[in-house]
């Protein structure tokens, strides 16, 4: 049975919600601003890595995550 991390939309930025885990790690899923809710739960199936994106759109990101 695999274990269901919480992760918690922290955030939107671009187009893209940005969602952290309880592990720390930070994922983004692009969707329109009006269907994000901070706090709100994501599966982890629909997340993609922050890596996935260039290196300066994660220092951006997590710039703005971190402010």
């Amino acid at each position: 049975m695999k274990i269901q991390r919480e992760n918690e939309v922290v955030g939107y930025v671009s187009g893209k919600a940005i969602v952290k885990n309880e592990d720390g790690q930070w994922f983004f899923i692009e969707m329109p601003e009006e269907f994000i809710t901070l706090r709100e739960q994501m599966f982890e199936r629909d997340l993609t890595p922050l890596e996935q994106l260039s290196k300066d759109e994660q220092k951006s990101i997590l710039k703005e995550m971190v402010d």
